[in-house]
């Protein structure tokens, strides 16, 4: 990268690798600078420290680190979530299973939440910030995955009502939930080595790998979920975008009924969301 001297030259360098919104946002976090100050400002000099900084952040995007991991944040659900390299990070896709939570419950319940390898806590803690009366519980195999849902509980003010518990799936669970969320890991073992460097090298592998088939996860969420979850309960799972038959014959054997299926943004079957087969008359 050449060495740009004014604002409107490094708005420019820095689109030539990233997208617009992605450029503002490391003016904004490496230079203080907004969208103001470009329309403003252009010819504005900037600092020989910035520059040295915007041009470390650019060598590790080209080895595939992504920004949420370079600022350890990432916006989700409209919120602002620490992310670091024990906690996937958030995707947009996920943000279909937070919607599809509440497009079904009624905000004004005090409804419980579980979600199964929480991670960063993006889910539950979307879910919380919607949900005034609800109260939940994040559960992960990751102590450093806690440590940090609960930092974001706290920064984003629900602290007061989740807690977060170490647990593998629902081994140290003794109560029962009115909903049950999780985006578990359901990546094919083999197709790891193909992803994208952003994915294979910044994220958990224990946040990926599904295991031979991908469905290692689902197999033993559903072995738990009738215990876990309460006879009129509802759980949401993020699927693989091809993984809608597997996952919803996992569930029909579990006596698991699909209420609905939820797509994401380009279309592809993200949610599916779940009742106990005896329930399944009153959707």
């Amino acid at each position: 990268m050449t060495e740009p001297q004014t604002v409107k030259d490094l708005y420019k360098t820095l689109k030539q690798h990233m997208s617009d919104n992605d450029a503002r946002y490391v003016l904004r976090k490496r230079a203080g600078l907004d969208y103001s100050d470009l329309i403003s400002k252009p010819d504005t000099y900037i600092s020989e420290e910035a520059i040295q900084a915007i041009k470390q952040d650019l060598e590790l995007l080209q080895d595939g680190k992504p920004l949420s991991k370079i600022y350890g944040e990432r916006e989700f659900w409209g919120l602002s979530f620490t992310v670091t390299e024990h906690t996937l990070d958030p995707r947009p896709d996920t943000e279909t299973l937070v919607e599809a939570v509440l497009k079904s419950v009624d905000r004004d319940q005090p409804l419980s939440i579980l979600d199964l390898g929480t991670g960063s806590g993006c889910i539950l803690i979307s879910l919380l910030s919607e949900l005034p009366h609800a109260q939940g519980v994040g559960v992960d195999i990751s102590e450093s995955a806690l440590a940090t849902a609960q930092e974001n509980a706290k920064r984003n003010h629900v602290a007061e009502r989740c807690s977060f518990l170490l647990s593998d799936w629902d081994e140290k669970l003794t109560e029962s939930f009115d909903i049950v969320v999780s985006n578990p890991p359901y990546i094919a073992s083999a197709v790891i080595p193909t992803l994208q460097d952003s994915v294979k090298k910044h994220d958990p592998i224990l946040a990926l790998d599904g295991g031979e088939d991908g469905l290692q996860a689902y197999k033993k969420i559903f072995s738990c979920l009738s215990r876990v979850l309460k006879p009129h309960g509802k759980a949401y799972f993020e699927i693989g975008y091809d993984q809608s038959e597997t996952v919803t014959r996992l569930s029909r054997e579990s006596r698991f009924s699909i209420v609905e299926s939820h797509a994401d943004f380009a279309g592809h079957t993200r949610v599916l969301e779940v009742c106990p087969d005896e329930c399944s008359g009153d959707k």
